[in-house]
């Protein structure tokens, strides 16, 4: 506190502009010597009333606030990391799981394909087998046909000879025993 008393004291009397108006410079007519005394008593009362101190708790107070934001702020950054960290692992394992997906769709294509084309393999065997027997069961009904007209066209055929060149009961017997020979030889 001495320094403080001391400060003043040098600085009213040895004040350049107390000596500057011409007169007594201790005075209360003196325009600088009251500003020099309102000043002193300024900060005379700044410093009794603590404003320094006051002055330090506030801007200490707003370093401590800066702080926390700041290490608030840090906090988030870091969970943004930790949050951009599970990002990028869940679209690795996104990515994974697609090209899992669409290998397993590729070979479910590829298995279709084959399952498709073993179905129509066998659909083409089974028409080309039922065009065979179709064409065996025309094939055997021609010819069953043609038997049976070739048979009418013998039965007619010896009727006319037999007709032309026998007699009545002859003509008879002969018929009769042809049919039955032609029949038994057709089953």
């Amino acid at each position: 506190m001495n320094k403080f008393w001391f400060a003043i004291g040098f600085l009213v009397v040895g004040s350049v502009p107390l000596h500057a108006a011409g007169g007594f410079a201790i005075s209360l007519s003196n325009t600088d010597f009251v500003v020099l005394i309102a000043f002193i008593v300024f900060i005379g009362a700044i410093i009794y009333f603590k404003a320094p101190k006051f002055v330090a708790k506030l801007i200490d107070s707003q370093i401590a606030q800066i702080e926390r934001q700041l290490k608030e702020a840090a906090d988030i950054r870091s969970e943004a990391l930790v949050v951009q960290q599970q990002l990028e692992q869940k679209q690795s394992q996104t990515a994974e799981l697609v090209k899992d997906l669409k290998s397993q769709a590729d070979q479910g294509k590829e298995l279709a394909i084959k399952e498709a084309e073993v179905v129509i393999k066998n659909t083409i065997e089974r028409k080309i087998q039922n065009a065979r027997e179709q064409l065996i069961a025309s094939e055997a009904k021609a010819e069953k046909s043609i038997r049976d007209q070739a048979v009418d066209l013998a039965v007619n055929v010896a009727a006319t000879i037999i007709q032309d060149n026998m007699g009545g009961d002859d003509r008879r017997n002969i018929i009769s025993r042809s049919i039955q020979d032609i029949e038994t030889r057709l089953n």
